[in-house]
């Protein structure tokens, strides 16, 4: 082998290994960029028993927006249907029949962007008369109802919040535990 030979060759090996290196880079690169937009949604529930004042927040703790696809909401498995907040407020007709109360609730519509770190007040019920429901009956209706939200990164990564996944499996995502917070009023 000639120095002109073994210099090609060398020339070649260096040229595969740059081109293989660069690859590798900007896939790391690809994925990185994917992970630092990563959008998570999760619930977070506040109770106050005291004052029969309940609240669900729907929080984005993920570092990228989180662009709604889809809100669906199920009681006891049935699709609760309507337009913009009628399915939640239906929900909550179903699950407390016999209470008085005054809600408020928000929509999240197709298309709706939700920044990072950013939390809406699905809902908020008030009881009010002669009585309203204890903790227990609350926490019931809540694992009665189901809260799907598809929702994708800005790369287009699909994702789901589904509060019975996170139920059945917090494991899943230990921020997403729908703890409760008992506030004396």
């Amino acid at each position: 082998m000639t120095w002109e030979a073994i210099a090609g060759f060398s020339s070649a090996v260096i040229a595969v290994c740059a081109l293989g290196f660069t690859v590798w880079q900007a896939a790391i690169t690809r994925r990185h960029n994917k992970l630092s937009v990563t959008p998570h949604l999760t619930t977070w529930t506040q109770s106050e028993q005291a004052t029969g004042r309940y609240s669900v927040e729907i929080l984005n703790n993920g570092i990228g927006p989180a662009l709604i696809k889809s809100f669906s909401v199920q009681v006891d498995g049935q699709p609760i249907g309507g337009e913009g907040s009628e399915p939640i407020e239906k929900a909550l007709k179903v699950l407390f029949p016999q209470y008085s109360f005054h809600s408020s609730q928000v929509y999240m519509a197709r298309g709706y962007m939700m920044s990072p770190k950013e939390a809406r007040s699905l809902v908020t019920v008030q009881f009010f008369g002669e009585r309203f429901p204890g903790q227990e009956e609350v926490d019931h209706a809540m694992k009665r109802t189901r809260l799907l939200i598809e929702y994708e990164s800005i790369y287009g990564d699909k994702r789901l919040l589904d509060t019975d996944a996170l139920r059945s499996n917090p494991a899943l995502n230990t921020a997403a535990r729908q703890p409760s917070l008992s506030r004396a009023g």
